[in-house]
């Protein structure tokens, strides 16, 4: 392979051996953990300590990183991220600079919320850092001339967390399959470019993967990729890696930016999270907080979407259920167990649904949410007219681009918005 974006630099079939990299090469908490020692067990999450060893590590200016064990590698990492959404929620926070921060304000609210969380993350994972360092001043003592040179050790921490939180892949390393410290960095494959659902090229199963156990050795046994294995990549091909199946708020927050449609009035797969117009509707009734407290017991508080794909459109069964519940509540004044048994008889598996009329009731419910959220879209795609938006998509660095992922995520609220409105007008099933 050549190039920054992986080219085939011959015919390859399919799910041939493309590269292996050695353990030894890979920046995980177990490869790290010797250089960053303590009196005790590791005090960092895997998270915490590849992004503190890229914060104490990272180039200065256009020089190479001073890192004698991963130098290298580190120089090749983006050497910013002035286009990521959580760069200008962050520097919004602490008062600096960046000319993403006019663009929060235009932000869908369900991508807004998810920027908080993700914001909220970042600030744990700070926290922990300077934490280690207080305790560790011989590690930051080391670099202190280098860090100096940097602009802001918290704006220094978002570019080292973003690569990380950006680049990581899935490795394991613990006897839990599901340890969120079976993360890794690695080398090459981040040269990869994302695809949604093109061919895309895919880690070897490991033996630990096999097994469903931790690797024999600590550090694992390093990774191999093999070509896709559907088709036959030609010379000059780009050779891909995928992400994973996600909305585009979810890609747009982790990673900075969002899958594309192939028209403005065409969608094949789309996700809109609702949180806020489903707590509103709630909450402002007389009996909301009887209904938010039975959804809470019953943990189904929250996470409420509407999805879009070729097949289909609907509600998550999640929203289904409490929009059932809201309109037993409301159309029955309900509000002790026993008027709500039947909608507990329904999610715990004795019946399909509460009733007949709750069933038309909740659906003329999502239909009010779809109106809600169509008519948000529309004004919201309106405004991005104005003369201080436009003004930014005329900059002839990173905004224009940006300026129009934040049209593709409105452009998806509406469209998937009206999709679920006309399927439940039709009354498909969901």
């Amino acid at each position: 392979m050549y190039g920054p974006d992986k080219r085939a630099e011959s015919r390859i079939c399919p799910s041939s051996q493309l590269f292996a990299v050695p353990p030894h090469a890979l920046m995980n908490i177990r490869t790290l953990k010797s250089l960053h020692p303590t009196s005790g067990p590791t005090p960092l999450t895997a998270t915490q300590m590849i992004s503190l060893h890229l914060y104490l590590n990272r180039p200065h200016g256009s020089e190479d990183s001073p890192d004698p064990h991963y130098g290298p590698y580190i120089s090749t990492l983006p050497r910013e991220f002035d286009s990521h959404p959580l760069t200008w929620f962050v520097r919004s926070k602490i008062g600096m600079e960046s000319e993403g921060i006019p663009l929060l304000g235009y932000l869908p609210p369900s991508v807004l919320a998810s920027l908080v969380k993700l914001h909220e993350r970042f600030c744990q994972d700070w926290a922990s850092v300077r934490a280690y360092l207080t305790a560790n001043s011989c590690v930051s003592s080391t670099y202190d001339g280098h860090l100096d040179d940097v602009h802001g050790s918290t704006s220094n921490y978002v570019w080292a967390w973003l690569n990380v939180n950006t680049r990581c892949i899935y490795y394991r390393l613990k006897s839990s399959k599901g340890d969120p410290d079976n993360v890794t960095l690695c080398p090459i494959l981040d040269f990869a470019n994302h695809t949604a659902k093109g061919s895309h090229m895919t880690p070897v199963p490991s033996e630990a993967d096999i097994w469903n156990t931790a690797p024999v050795k600590s550090a694992g046994k390093g990774f191999k990729f093999v070509s896709p294995v559907d088709t036959t990549v030609q010379e000059g091909d780009e050779i891909f890696l995928t992400y994973g199946s996600h909305p585009n708020r979810t890609l747009f927050i982790e990673y900075g930016f969002v899958n594309k449609s192939s028209g403005e009035a065409e969608i094949t797969d789309g996700e809109v999270d609702v949180q806020d117009v489903v707590e509103s509707l709630i909450l402002d009734h007389i009996s909301g907080g009887f209904v938010k407290s039975v959804l809470g017991d019953e943990s189904y508080w929250g996470d409420w979407t509407l999805y879009h794909s070729a097949e289909s459109a609907g509600p998550s069964w999640r929203l289904i259920t409490a929009l059932r519940l809201y309109r037993l509540v409301v159309s029955n004044d309900a509000t002790d167990d026993n008027a709500i048994q039947p909608w507990r008889d329904v999610i715990g598996g004795k019946q399909e649904i509460v009733s007949d009329a709750n069933e038309i009731a909740w659906r003329q419910s999502l239909t009010t949410l779809c109106d809600a959220l169509i008519t948000r879209a529309q004004t919201s795609l309106a405004s991005l007219t104005n003369d201080d938006f436009v003004e930014c998509g005329r900059s002839d660095t990173w905004l224009p681009w940006m300026c129009e992922n934040i049209r593709i995520l409105w452009r998806e609220e509406l469209l998937v918005a009206e999709a679920v409105k006309q399927c439940t007008m039709r009354g498909d099933d969901f």
